[in-house]
């Protein structure tokens, strides 16, 4: 190698299993992970952009779940009054007032992208989660499994 040696060639059966197992591992974890939004509103202020997603592939009617959860200063007895307002498009959902996670969902399918954003008073943590009606996402999963069983198979011959 960098002493003028040579290596033997890497079989396609053990690369196979390597991008195998790293596609299926990765869409995994990124089809579980949901980040959050911590938002602070002000009254009269500009609503706050949050993200823009891509719903209606090919016609399809796809599910945005979008769940609050207040900060401690919007709850208690000596609490300021706080509300929230979600744009999704150009559907506003309304939330109540709760200490607990509360969730609204929205049936989507416009194509092209929709821009979220919030406006209203108080603290709030934003989830934003995207059920598609077909599961496009499935396909890297199901090419890295394929992949990995291949190269296993292969190398055990």
């Amino acid at each position: 190698m960098g002493g003028g040696g040579t290596s033997e060639p890497i079989p396609v059966w053990d690369l196979s299993s390597l991008m195998g197992a790293t596609m299926l591992i990765g869409t995994i974890l990124m089809a579980l992970w949901t980040p959050s939004n911590e938002v602070s509103l002000e009254q009269g202020g500009e609503p706050i952009w949050l993200t823009s997603v891509d719903v209606g592939f090919l016609g399809s009617e796809d599910i945005i779940e979008i769940s609050v959860l207040p900060d401690e200063s919007c709850n208690g007895a000596n609490s300021t009054p706080c509300n929230i307002l979600v744009n999704v498009g150009l559907e506003e959902l309304s939330f109540p007032e709760e200490e607990s996670w509360h969730s609204l969902t929205s049936s989507r399918t416009s194509e092209g992208p929709l821009n979220i954003s919030v406006q209203g008073v108080g603290d709030y943590d934003v989830k934003i989660n995207v059920k598609r009606q077909l599961p496009l996402e499935a396909i890297p999963a199901i090419l890295g499994l394929f992949l990995l069983v291949w190269g296993e198979w292969r190398r055990r011959q």
